[in-house]
């Protein structure tokens, strides 16, 4: 057993290290040659902070289901119509859904737990949701990503936590998964073993490398055995998410006989010296924003995995593009004095406008850099085969509140869902109900967006007509109408 000791020490840090995401070994090259129409269908998750400025994200009186104007001066949404920056308008390509709620019974920070999980988030010093997140159920459970090298990848900006209002991606009873918040890391574990059929060095190199890491790989898998039921059921979850990580190693050493995938350039480190939120990394998060986005847009296109999360950050620091105040957390979300539109139908004051203006300005920059993702994966042929789904953790950020949250579809989901199109979803409290009715109030009849996950794993062809765990199960059953 004194023997034995260091050697499971060693393994832990090698499980750990895995389930940071970054693999142990390089995968080979992949090429896509199926079209659009044969191709399955993608997913990549996207959280963009503090909330929305409703009055100029919400539709207008003027707009209808099909026929609505997204390009007035001010519009949040105007990067998805944006032909001229973007090559083309991608207005047929988003569902615009007004009226969801996040049933989180947390801070509205924390509610970034509850966007994929549809579950309330544990209180106290957990913090974390009670089941596992979409994605990986997706992926994982639903075995989607089996046939990729990567099964699903956590890529975020500025910060690498773990905790619920800090990440999208969640494992088995609801354990914060690790994100990549290296460019640099993300092209590794993507691209990092791509070794052209043309370079008999690199092809050796990879062989050695498939030897190696295949001889740790059953050391590391054979200790699993040993140490699992001796550890307690959060570090058997844990343990549990280092062997999905430890299979995707497994998938990668197996992978071979794939044909050439265009790889895109590494990362150019030297724009983004610092990654850290709080630690001088602010400057940078625009250019890791980037780096993120078109590395996801090359790996999905080559097939490399389906799944993936983006978790966005602010540009809180002096200076920053956008000539908002440098904490945009409190100058720009706190502030916001939003109309009866961003008060969740509430009889309120008229709001005052200046505070609307930086938010959108905030909402906007967040959905250029979706755009920017549509124009990159259109370009390579992937956008029709992909769903993006892209929301906060709040509505009204100055309330923290969780209804009414700003959620956008977009991409051709595979024709799984019409898209061009905005939805308005009923009002959580009618009348003559009182209009600051609460979930749990008899009055109230909000939608969750437990519905909408439930009509994602759907069209996935996962055969569910629940997910998420909430008090009543209402708010967790049946798929959310009028999407196809």
């Amino acid at each position: 057993m004194k023997r034995s000791a260091p050697n499971r020490r060693a393994f832990l840090k090698t499980a750990a290290f895995a389930g940071a995401g970054i693999p142990l070994l390089k995968i080979l090259e992949r090429a896509v040659l199926a079209d659009s129409t044969t191709q399955p269908m993608n997913f990549i998750g996207i959280y963009h902070p503090h909330g929305v400025s409703a009055e100029y994200w919400a539709m207008k009186a003027t707009d209808t289901e099909t026929v609505f104007d997204i390009a007035y001066a001010n519009c949040s949404l105007q990067p998805f119509d944006d032909a001229v920056t973007y090559g083309k308008s991608f207005k047929n390509k988003i569902l615009v859904i007004e009226g969801l709620n996040h049933l989180s019974n947390a801070n509205g920070h924390d509610s970034a737990g509850t966007i994929l999980t549809g579950s309330t988030i544990v209180p106290g010093g957990t913090t974390q949701p009670q089941n596992k997140s979409l994605d990986q159920f997706l992926a994982v459970d639903q075995m989607l990503g089996a046939s990729t090298p990567v099964t699903s990848i956590a890529l975020g900006v500025g910060n690498d936590s773990t905790a619920s209002g800090t990440t999208l991606s969640f494992g088995p009873g609801g354990v914060g998964l690790p994100k990549i918040i290296d460019p640099s890391a993300a092209f590794q574990t993507l691209f990092g073993n791509f070794a052209t059929q043309s370079n008999p060095a690199a092809q050796a190199a990879a062989a050695h490398k498939q030897k190696v890491g295949q001889s740790v790989l059953d050391f590391v898998t054979g200790e699993i055995g040993v140490l699992r039921p001796k550890l307690g059921s959060i570090e058997q979850q844990k343990l549990d998410q280092h062997l999905t990580s430890l299979r995707d190693i497994e998938k990668q050493l197996q992978g071979g006989g794939m044909v050439s995938c265009m790889a895109p350039s590494a990362p150019d480190a030297t724009q983004f010296p610092k990654l850290k939120q709080y630690n001088g990394g602010e400057p940078y998060f625009d250019a890791i924003t980037n780096a993120h986005v078109d590395l996801l847009a090359q790996a999905i296109a080559c097939g490399i995995t389906r799944f993936a999360t983006l978790f966005m950050a602010d540009l809180s620091y002096a200076g920053n593009p956008l000539m908002l105040p440098a904490d945009n957390h409190g100058g720009v979300a706190h502030t916001y004095n939003g109309s009866s539109v961003g008060q969740n139908q509430h009889p309120n004051t008229p709001g005052d406008p200046t505070t609307w203006v930086p938010l959108a300005e905030l909402n906007r920059y967040s959905y250029s850099k979706v755009a920017r993702l549509m124009q990159k994966l259109d370009a390579l042929g992937a956008l029709d085969n992909t769903l993006i789904y892209v929301s906060s953790d709040m509505g009204n950020p100055a309330l923290h509140s969780t209804q009414n949250t700003p959620t956008v579809l977009a991409g051709g989901a595979g024709g799984k869902f019409r898209m061009g199109r905005r939805l308005k979803m009923p009002l959580d409290c009618p009348p003559p109900a009182n209009p600051w009715c609460q979930p749990t109030d008899s009055t109230w009849t909000g939608l969750t967006n437990n519905h909408l996950l439930v009509s994602i794993a759907q069209a996935f062809g996962a055969n569910i007509n629940t997910f998420g765990t909430q008090t009543d199960p209402k708010n967790t059953t049946g798929p959310l109408a009028n999407l196809t």
